[in-house]
This record gives structure tokens, sequence and C-alpha cells, in this order.
């Protein structure tokens, strides 16, 4: 999940393309339609265009949101009702602060990689620095 030096490991080409294969990210979008008409889609984004759906509705730049996965509800409203807010909680298991979460848990994890690794440094130069190796203190 991370490199030595505490950074957040990227997936490559080919893991995105494995994980296309039963996974998806599910997803809220919102926006208006070319033609000024609202909208919302519940969409399960392949892994491997996450980052491109992410840069395209950040941008508002018009796309056809079935090229990224699996369009589970989409209408021409500006929310879901919520009767489809429940399904997708219920049947998907959607949380809309999942992504967020996420986040505040990998900056958790890596903060906890960060400290085991360092602590790990010190006692390797502390190893470094005692005679033979040994770095229990004397009476």
């Amino acid at each position: 999940m991370f490199e030595a030096s505490g950074k957040i490991k990227i997936p490559t080409a080919e893991d995105l393309a494995i994980a296309d294969q039963d996974n998806g990210i599910l997803v809220l979008s919102r926006g208006v339609q070319a033609n000024g008409i609202p909208y919302y889609a519940y969409i399960s984004v392949m892994p491997s265009k996450f980052a491109e759906f992410t840069h395209n509705t950040e941008e508002n730049i018009a796309c056809d949101l079935e090229s990224y996965g699996d369009v589970l509800f989409a209408e021409e409203l500006a929310e879901p009702p919520e009767e489809i807010v429940q399904i997708m909680r219920e049947c998907y298991g959607f949380d809309e602060d999942f992504q967020e979460k996420l986040f505040d848990k990998m900056k958790k994890e890596q903060k906890e990689f960060i400290k085991k690794n360092e602590e790990k440094r010190i006692m390797n130069i502390i190893a470094m620095m005692t005679p033979n190796g040994n770095n229990t203190a004397s009476s």
C-alpha cells in the first residue's frame, strides 16, 4: 500500500485491469446535461477509469457515463429520490462519505507506517553505534 518512503503506491495499469474484472467503485454523479436538464446517476465505475471519470466530472467535461462502468440508476432529476438512496444503501452498501472516510483511513495508516519505519530506522542506527550491535544498556 505504501512505498518505503511512506508515499502511497499508485496501482499499475495491470493492477487496475485486474481490478476491473470483478470490482467497481460506486459513485453518485450529479450534474447538468448539455440540454440544461439536471441528472443524477449511480455508477459502478471501473477502477481503471476512475481517475479519468473523477477528472471529467470535477471539470464539468461532458462524457458518456456508460463508458466508465455500469449505470445502476439514473434519472433527469437533480437529486435521487429517497427510495433510490435507500436501495443503494441497503443493496449495494453505498456510503456518500466513503471517499472521505477512505482518505482519512489511508492518512492514518500512512502516519502509522511512517512512524514504524522511523522507529525501525532509529533502532538500526542505535544498533550500528553500539559495540557488537548489542543495544542493551550495561549496569
